[in-house]
């Protein structure tokens, strides 16, 4: 919970039935992040309706007015209490105090299996669906993510441009990320990758590329990460580790699920492609 929201809470005068959201609200501020009103109304065997008086009660226009400040808060406050905690010579630490020589394949088995479900539970098929269909009719598709996200940002980027056209890749050298997205409008989209600790480029991207009209389809952990506000869609996974780096398994899970939806809707579309591409890395044996 946050400060500012229990003084919300506090000064407001409330039902004995919205009394009993608030407290689940308090009790659960970070799930809430991620709750839609129906299932917050489930969770509490209430109907949706309470849920929305509930709300307004509070002076917001209405359940996503209300998230969008939860998420901002929890944002805040995590800035404000875990930014060390994100710092990898401080993760480095913490981790060597916990962790053994024995068991340790079990143990990074068991934190990559919670990481891949967190992808499956956060990420329905239908916001696949949207997604690849958002990328799909986007005319031109501009991929970032750099440094930790680079091992993302390079498969999604070779896999999209194997199979869609007008694929671009954010690059390196004397043109910058800037330069790169100069040309991005309403008809395009960006794909942006961003994990903690989160990027200031891609974050700069990612409000570049919103203040366009661009579809923006950010890759991240959480829906109170800096960038996720730019988001058209939000796609977000679990990146724990046992040690001071993220882990790279649950983002490249959700990237490979995306493009399989696409290659799906694709069909053969892209095979003249692949056979062209073949045609010349087989000269050269670079498989």
């Amino acid at each position: 919970m946050t400060s500012a929201f229990q003084e919300l809470i506090v000064n407001t005068k409330l039902t004995k039935k919205e009394r009993l959201i608030a407290d689940y609200v308090l009790s659960h501020f970070r799930d809430i992040c991620f709750m839609t009103s129906t299932e917050l109304a489930e969770a509490l065997q209430i109907s949706h309706s309470s849920v929305m008086r509930f709300t307004k009660d509070l002076g917001f226009s209405g359940y996503t007015e209300f998230q969008r400040v939860i998420r901002e808060q929890y944002n805040a406050y995590i800035s404000n209490h875990s930014e060390a905690s994100t710092i990898p010579s401080v993760k480095l630490n913490q981790s060597l105090e916990k962790l053994s020589q024995n068991g340790i394949v079990e143990a990074v088995q068991n934190i990559t299996s919670a990481n891949i479900n967190s992808v499956v539970l956060r990420n329905p098929n239908e916001l696949f669906e949207q997604v690849s269909d958002a990328i799909i009719h986007s005319h031109t598709k501009y991929v970032v993510g750099s440094r930790g996200c680079a091992t993302v940002s390079s498969f999604l980027s070779v896999i999209l441009k194997d199979t869609l056209p007008m694929v671009f890749a954010e690059p390196s050298g004397s043109m910058n990320t800037f330069d790169f997205l100069s040309d991005i409008g309403k008809k395009d989209c960006l794909i942006v990758i961003s994990y903690p600790r989160y990027s200031k480029l891609s974050y700069l991207a990612a409000e570049m590329a919103y203040k366009a009209g661009a579809t923006v389809i950010v890759l991240t952990d959480t829906p109170t990460a800096p960038l996720a506000k730019f988001a058209t869609y939000l796609l977000t996974a679990s990146v724990d580790s046992l040690t001071f780096f993220n882990s790279q398994i649950p983002p490249l899970f959700l990237a490979e699920t995306l493009c399989t939806y696409i290659c799906k809707k694709v069909g053969r579309g892209n095979e003249e492609k692949l056979r062209l591409i073949d045609r010349y890395t087989s000269m050269m044996e670079i498989y």
